[in-house]
């Protein structure tokens, strides 16, 4: 990959950051990679391949010329940069994006009386409880992945609850 092409990771983290208001960790579970790959796409520390582009594209559906920029290290600012128009557009480019991750995980949310509890209880708090709780989720969210990881590799199954 030539030096130009190794700026799409570069762009593509403005185009999460400012474009999606994405967190890493969002955007590499979507991808179905882990955060540090993502990290070293990012940095170009990693080529990326033209599979893992087409998946990009495809997974955050980035318009054509948005990902034609990012591909040619054009500045994203300049792709439309009618200034009345640029601040509108990315406001439509993140709306699309949540529009899109809703009704992904639209049959999760109806099906999961847990998630929804989860939501309910998120909703109830304070900004500042609000992070404190996301965070410990995900804490133990990091727990439950490596209790995965070493039942997988033991080859022993994880303890089901009573209702289940």
């Amino acid at each position: 990959m030539d030096r130009k092409d190794r700026n799409f990771g570069k762009q593509f983290k403005e185009y999460r950051e400012e474009y999606l208001d994405i967190k890493q960790l969002e955007a590499a579970e979507r991808l179905s990679i882990s955060s540090s790959a993502l990290s070293n796409y990012e940095r170009t520390d990693r080529d990326l391949t033209p599979d893992m582009l087409a998946e990009m594209k495809r997974t955050f559906d980035i318009p054509d010329d948005y990902f034609i920029a990012m591909l040619m290290g054009e500045p994203l600012r300049e792709v439309r940069s009618d200034i009345s128009t640029s601040a509108g557009k990315t406001g439509e480019i993140r709306e699309h994006y949540r529009d899109k991750f809703i009704e992904h995980h639209r049959q999760l949310l109806e099906e999961s009386n847990e998630l929804r509890e989860m939501i309910a209880i998120a909703a109830s708090l304070s900004a500042k409880q609000r992070r404190i709780y996301f965070n410990s989720m995900k804490s133990n969210i990091a727990v439950f992945k490596s209790l995965v990881a070493k039942s997988e590799q033991s080859a022993t199954s994880l303890p089901l609850s009573e209702k289940e």
